[in-house]
């Protein structure tokens, strides 16, 4: 194989196949990525077994051929190049490379033991703005559980229809919600429902900022990301996601209005005194909102928020620290609404005047 490429083009390419490069004591090829010339460009490939990405970047290609070079290796020696213009050799499992001011020669291996990389099917795609997927999972990550002991909570439940994106995830402590209106976001596709990864969904909240439109395909259990450039393959969570919706109050007994910044430097301050299970307590009063901690080997902070709206009854509600200030970063409006719905019920989070996002909290036991 020879070919001359851009170093800003191989670059990229890395970036975004290399992250999923990972050691593995019985698989060591996985520690390689593949190099190939494939149809006028050289295609860059990485897999961890349970995702698998193809990049292809536009090259200048005299001989065509592929090799398997370590990870890290190359991509650390082409971040250290500042030559524009790099060239590529590959023979008897080494690779040689040169460019004005720079060379080396770094020892490859055959493709043949490299696991091959499951390619999309030219059917049933859904197509999407990257940009709306991405917020999907910023808004729901958080959420997913980190136990394997029900994997179907360990992913992100994503429901595609016309028209509509819901993701939702939950650790049985807190849930998530993000439901997005899309026109004609389905081509062929149908409606799908799908459990994503919790490792796959953060792989493409670092690749997703740098395309603008995606093409989905679920086929045999696993999903394809596919843009003009890149290949996404992942498998998915097999299981029936719990029906979350039904734990989601319908009613509630109050309902506080308060600015986002006010309820966030509270409970910043609340959190400093918060104990071994970072408790806050949350109370609404007919004249604002008291958010408070107490520690006993630290101390006790209170803070008075008297611009809150409390509506109906008053409330008292102890709650997770790091849960709620989960649940406050994900709101995009200036102002953020609580609803409590009953002693021992969930905390429900809501933007200000919009349904498309809901975060619920259980409650501690006080």
């Amino acid at each position: 194989m020879i070919i001359t490429a851009n170093q800003k083009n191989i670059k990229r390419g890395l970036s975004l196949t290399e992250r999923i490069v990972t050691r593995n004591l019985s698989l060591p090829v996985l520690q390689n990525i593949v190099l190939k010339t494939e149809n006028g460009r050289l295609k860059i490939s990485s897999t961890n077994l349970e995702i698998g990405i193809n990049c292809w970047i536009g090259a200048k290609i005299e001989e065509e051929g592929e090799i398997a070079v370590p990870a890290k290796v190359f991509s650390d020696f082409i971040d250290n190049i500042h030559d524009e213009k790099i060239t590529i050799n590959s023979k008897d499992h080494v690779i040689s490379i040169n460019s004005e001011n720079y060379k080396t020669k770094i020892i490859g291996f055959s493709t043949k033991d490299f696991p091959i990389i499951p390619r999309v099917k030219e059917t049933g795609f859904i197509n999407v703005y990257s940009q709306d997927l991405l917020e999907i999972l910023l808004t729901v990550i958080d959420s997913v559980s980190l136990s394997e002991s029900r994997p179907e909570l360990s992913g992100i439940l994503i429901n595609f229809s016309a028209g509509k994106i819901e993701g939702a995830a939950t650790d049985s402590f807190r849930l998530s919600e993000k439901v997005l209106n899309i026109k004609n976001n389905l081509s062929n596709g149908g409606d799908q429902s799908i459990i994503l990864p919790r490792l796959t969904a953060q792989e493409l909240i670092r690749i997703l900022p740098g395309i603008d439109k995606i093409s989905i395909s679920v086929s045999d259990n696993q999903i394809f990301f596919v843009s003009d450039d890149l290949e996404i393959v992942s498998r998915l969570i097999e299981g029936s996601y719990p029906d979350y919706k039904k734990v989601i109050p319908e009613r509630h007994v109050s309902r506080v209005l308060v600015k986002k910044e006010d309820i966030e430097k509270s409970v910043r301050l609340a959190g400093v005194f918060s104990s071994h299970i970072s408790d806050i307590k949350i109370k609404g009063e007919s004249e604002g909102l008291r958010i408070a901690a107490k520690n006993t080997d630290k101390g006790e902070a209170s803070s008075w928020i008297g611009g809150a709206v409390v509506k109906d009854e008053p409330f008292e509600v102890m709650v997770n620290y790091r849960y709620l200030m989960d649940g406050l970063k994900i709101i995009p409006t200036d102002n953020i609404v609580l609803e409590f719905t009953g002693e021992g019920n969930p905390l429900i989070i809501r933007p200000e005047e919009r349904k498309d996002i809901t975060y619920l909290i259980m409650p501690l036991r006080t």
